[in-house]
């Protein structure tokens, strides 16, 4: 049986692959969904909607490479007459006589045209064997860049060399970390992310609190075993957004989100079910947050133990006591929200979830989960269960 994804989740997905234009397989993949699931969401919302989506673009037949194959054989037949005007210009230089003969040792024989420019075979065969040597390190040098642009683009311009050069050795490309940067320098590749962020909640209300049961212990042997949860706020020209969410500590996996205009406890409760609804933890999980009112709620703490959670909450003033979901709301502030400018939530909505589901959890590498993606360690555990 599937997961019991509720409605935002299925319509932010069916908006990220209509105005996105992603294909459906690669948002499956991204999210570990059934490619049938999400034509089904897609149809089901045509049907209420009576709006139809644009279909990708049909390739037409290209004849460039007809036009290649005559413009060869039209070069082919002008080298054949090279050899015979060739002498006077070659025997100036000899790099250019090995070069000539090079080019043309399938025609002649080498020793022949070696005699008629009055060259040396030991000479031809020596600037052979050092032009090889450096075709061969152009040649590494150019797929290396190839990698790095591409482990570049892959992480959406926001990677440096340290990441860059972990993913290339995950992909068995043995590099340094100090190669890498040199050539980045070169190619112009340069991170893009900006400050770090900050939020806090209000915490002076009247409301009972928990104790830090957490106590910075930011470890745990397996997934759905601690999750800590927060709140941010993201600048729109209509006004805040607010986004609260959990974060799985054994994976650092966003295991639960929800936004809304208003900072309230629907807003946390609302993500702590699509975690609970989501994940599905067995045994009773420890959630830690900051004493925010809206966590301290008695409807939140109720929610609490309905799922059979332990609370946990920060001491007063300390920020050290929620680092790990503070530390991804900075990277979200500096990975994303600080390099665009939104002019509606509605727009904010859609990059922050295609954010979380596609490229946070399912495409970012993490230092502290052995630069694997939170995905690819959750599923590591799975594996071993």
């Amino acid at each position: 049986m599937g997961k019991p994804y509720d409605k935002e989740f299925k319509l932010q997905t069916i908006r990220m692959i209509q105005d996105e234009g992603k294909p459906v397989a690669q948002v499956a993949r991204e999210l570990g969904i059934n490619d049938n699931t999400l034509y089904r969401w897609m149809a089901e919302y045509k049907r209420s909607r009576q709006h139809a989506f644009p279909g990708s673009g049909q390739l037409k037949p290209d004849d460039k490479a007809i036009r290649d194959m005559q413009k060869r054989i039209g070069d082919l037949e002008e080298e054949n007459e090279i050899p015979k005007k060739s002498d006077a210009l070659l025997r100036e230089r000899p790099a250019l006589i090995y070069s000539f003969i090079h080019e043309h040792r399938f025609r002649c024989r080498v020793a022949k045209m070696c005699q008629v420019f009055d060259v040396s075979r030991s000479g031809y065969y020596a600037w052979v064997k050092g032009r090889d040597k450096q075709t061969e390190r152009q040649r590494r040098r150019e797929a290396l860049e190839r990698h790095i642009r591409r482990a570049f683009l892959d992480s959406r311009g926001l990677y440096g060399s340290p990441k860059i050069t972990k993913v290339l050795n995950g992909q068995g490309v043995h590099v340094t970390e100090k190669t890498v940067a040199r050539i980045m320098k070169e190619l112009g590749l340069k991170s893009r992310t900006v400050k770090k962020y900050k939020a806090t909640t209000n915490s002076n209300h009247q409301l009972p609190v928990q104790e830090n049961v957490l106590n910075q212990q930011f470890t745990a042997e397996a997934p759905n075993q601690v999750w800590i949860a927060d709140i941010t706020y993201i600048p729109t020209d209509e006004g805040w957004l607010y986004l609260a969410s959990i974060l799985d500590v054994c994976t650092r996996k966003i295991v639960g989100f929800h936004m809304d205009e208003r900072m309230t406890k629907e807003l946390v409760i609302q993500a702590l079910d699509q975690a609970y609804s989501l994940q599905r933890p067995c045994n009773g999980v420890l959630h830690h947050s900051d004493r925010g009112s809206q966590y301290a709620s008695h409807d939140y703490q109720m929610r609490l133990r309905k799922y059979d959670m332990t609370g946990s909450m920060s001491r007063k003033g300390n920020c050290y006591d929620n680092a790990c979901i503070e530390s991804f709301h900075s990277v979200l502030k500096k990975e994303l929200i600080y390099l665009e400018k939104f002019q509606t939530r509605e727009q904010a909505k859609k990059r922050i979830f295609e954010y979380i589901t596609c490229f946070y959890n399912g495409k970012r590498i993490h230092s502290a989960i052995g630069y694997m993606t939170p995905n690819q360690c959750e599923r590591m555990y799975r594996l071993s269960a």
